[in-house]
């Protein structure tokens, strides 16, 4: 079913076509010159997120893995620090290189992100292998990740290796998260609370933001464009090994879209963030790193009307004056020791995440409602790195670790107890990774988590990777167990006297396995990868009228993920990913808002020796079910195409102009049933640049 969404812009679909299929000819014709011009090698890649070991590695043509880049784009700073005459061994980075792992993984760079020109970090992730969004109204509006069928809150979203999800539902609302600041996103899909404990079952999300070694530079933009969108923001960053300091700030807003799809009053939203990160050598070895990042988010809204209307028997929203308030406060301070020659590391850590959410809401019922969560967390981890090179040249790490986690949680205002509930726990971790020849990698890892409200549980994660360039083949597969706490809301929230939480939940739980091959083509310029996976989930938490309970059975996921690239030529490389995901609950009814069929395709083209740059993507959502809240029963929401395109150009070293133009065909589709979508839409602004050139020669230290 498609609604006309009437407050978007309309253009004729034929001139759009054309204009589609012109500029993928465009592109694709540069390439015809491609054997005087044969591109590179694919760049590699450092996984931080996949392991509980973070080790410092350099990053070199050799290293790593490239497949995991399913979107497109110029090399990022990594890599091309990894092809420089300085040494040849790149950027020192922390994580492990992704043909060690046996996770399936996918990153998103910064440079990817900047070629595509995103500005809110879940567009980033649309259709990416396995992964799908649902976002409510304008980007404003509340924003869910699901990864491979599982629910939004069984995606553990780190920002800077802090868990960012509030206690309130265990999940991250990605409306928050602006992609300005971001170095790179990773997503390792698969269950991994062997690592990390709760909400890991559909897989981790790890967002890296910018770092602040390098030159002293400053940094700025703005952009204007559709439905009176204002964007500007502002960076100050530089620093050596010594001692390092970035600080960025932003603010983003919209003040012409509807979320009513026949309404007549705008729905406006703004976003401002701040960003603090830095870090100094206290001594030979050991370093201090922080990270502070507070955010702001004011969104008008417009609830569900649980009723039909003139234009449709299906439950939809309705103009009304709601609003809410997130205030979003993410911190952490890090010490690391490194030993022995870097054979012994040490990393203490001590974070906290402070979520605030104040909601008005109209009508008979209305009312303001607050919902407040802390989570504050301790832990050490010690890794020992060594080699037993007579015994099939093996490399061996052992890990363990040690994490106290405080949680809180305060309901406010109307029909509530204000009461605050408090929980926590103690967890445990080790883990052992091993290499043999360089080849065949292997890593375990087992997880004790005790609870002070819930019973005990222990998690595992195995994962092994086979490298085979003679024959262009690596093998991988992983499996393991994850759980997923209760959110507190759902414990013991209330939703204007409506809604009532039952403390009563036990946690959900889930079995998962993957398999896939990756294939490597023509002296690495392509790369394919094709992995299986299938995931059980038991205790599932669901609605039921007025509150929540644990389904008895097991839901069923199933699925296979398809991802690969090609470097046509120097400059220019495409890429597509498709997945296909069968989830059902435990009656056998498939699950909402996970559509069967999705993929992209991308395409990216540098030019005038890396000044400018061309982007298009196409990205593809199937049909998708979701619930009528008049009927109660399901309705299949159409499929829909969204064709982007992006452009920019250095006029000079410090100063660029860019723009784009997001849903090039003006598709009218919903991603969630009864809410408002944007149609086309155009943006542009410029970037500025300025770096001291007394420190020029920092930029070794990047």
């Amino acid at each position: 079913m498609t609604y006309r969404n009437i407050a978007a812009t309309s253009a004729p679909k034929g001139v759009l076509k054309a204009l589609l299929l012109s500029t993928s000819a465009t592109l694709v014709t540069l390439a015809t010159p491609a054997v005087a011009q044969e591109a590179e090698e694919l760049p590699p890649l450092v996984v931080e997120g996949a392991t509980v070991e973070k080790p410092k590695t350099k990053v070199s043509k050799t290293t790593g893995s490239p497949s995991s880049y399913a979107v497109p784009g110029p090399a990022d700073s990594a890599d091309a620090a990894a092809h420089t005459s300085n040494g040849g061994d790149g950027q020192t980075v922390t994580g492990v290189p992704a043909n060690q792992i046996g996770s399936a993984v996918t990153v998103v760079t910064g440079a990817q992100l900047k070629a595509q020109q995103i500005r809110h970090a879940a567009d980033a992730l649309r259709s990416l292998p396995g992964v799908s969004v649902s976002q409510s109204g304008s980007a404003g509006g509340i924003t869910q990740i699901r990864i491979r069928g599982a629910e939004g809150n069984h995606t553990l979203v780190l920002i800077d290796g802090i868990d960012a999800s509030a206690a309130t539902g265990n999940e991250f609302d990605w409306s928050n998260l602006m992609a300005d600041d971001i170095e790179r996103i990773e997503v390792i899909r698969g269950g991994q609370s062997g690592i990390y404990g709760s909400k890991a079952i559909g897989g981790v999300v790890n967002v890296i933001t910018k770092g602040g070694k390098g030159p002293i530079t400053l940094a700025a933009k703005t952009e204007f464009g559709s439905y009176g969108t204002r964007d500007v923001s502002a960076r100050a960053s530089g620093g050596t090994d010594q001692f390092w300091l970035a600080i960025s700030a932003g603010y983003r807003e919209q003040d012409g879209f509807n979320w009513d799809i026949w309404g007549t009053e705008d729905d406006p939203w703004n976003n401002s963030s701040i960003n603090v990160k830095g870090g100094a050598t206290l001594m030979q070895g050991m370093t201090l790193d922080f990270f502070v990042r507070n955010s702001h988010k004011l969104v008008n809204s417009d609830p569900d009307l649980y009723m039909p209307r003139p234009q449709t028997p299906y439950n939809s929203v309705g103009d009304a004056p709601d609003y809410s308030k997130t205030d979003l406060f993410i911190g952490g301070v890090n010490l690391r020791w490194d030993m022995l020659g870097g054979a012994l590391t040490h990393v203490v850590k001590a974070n906290r995440t402070d979520t605030d959410s104040w909601y008005f809401a109209s009508g008979p019922w209305g009312g303001v409602s607050t919902n407040d969560s802390i989570a504050e967390t301790y832990s050490y981890l010690a890794t020992y790195r060594f080699s037993t090179p007579e015994l099939l040249q093996s490399k061996h790490s052992i890990s363990g670790f040690i994490e106290k986690k405080d949680e809180e949680f305060t309901p406010g205002y109307s029909y509530t107890d204000a009461l605050t509930r408090e929980r926590g726990h103690v967890a445990t971790v080790g883990e052992y990774r091993t290499g043999f020849y360089d080849r065949l990698f292997v890593g375990g890892t087992i997880r004790r988590d005790n609870n002070d409200t819930f019973a005990d549980f222990t998690t595992w994660n195995v994962n092994a990777s086979l490298n085979l360039p003679e024959i262009g083949l690596r093998p991988h597969t992983s499996t393991g167990t994850s759980v997923a706490l209760p959110g507190m809301f759902e414990q013991f929230g209330t939703v204007l006297g409506n809604f009532i939480g039952n403390p009563n939940l036990v946690p959900e739980e889930s079995y998962s396995w993957d398999a896939g091959v990756e294939f490597s083509f023509l002296k690495g310029r392509a790369i394919l990868d094709v992995t299986y996976f299938e995931a059980d989930l038991k205790n599932e938490i669901t609605s039921s009228g007025n509150s929540m309970y644990n389904q008895l059975g097991v839901s069923e996921r199933k699925g296979v993920e398809i991802s690969g690239r090609l470097a046509v030529m120097q400059g220019l490389t495409v890429g597509a990913s498709y997945t296909y995901l069968d989830a059902s609950n435990p009656d056998g009814s498939i699950e909402i808002r996970r559509p069967e069929h999705a993929g992209r395709g991308d395409v990216n083209y540098s030019f005038d020796g890396g000044r400018g740059n061309l982007n298009l993507a196409a990205i593809y959502n199937g049909q998708t079910e979701d619930t009528d809240f008049v009927s109660f029963q399901n309705v299949v929401l159409d499929d829909y195409w969204l064709v982007n395109i992006a452009g920019s150009y250095e006029v000079t070293p410090q100063f660029e102009i860019f723009g784009r133009v997001d849903n090039l065909l003006d598709e009218q589709y919903q991603e969630i049933l009864g809410y408002n979508t944007l149609g086309l839409a155009a943006y542009g602004g410029v970037r500025i640049k300025l770096e001291d050139p007394s420190t020029a020669h920092w930029a070794k230290y990047r």
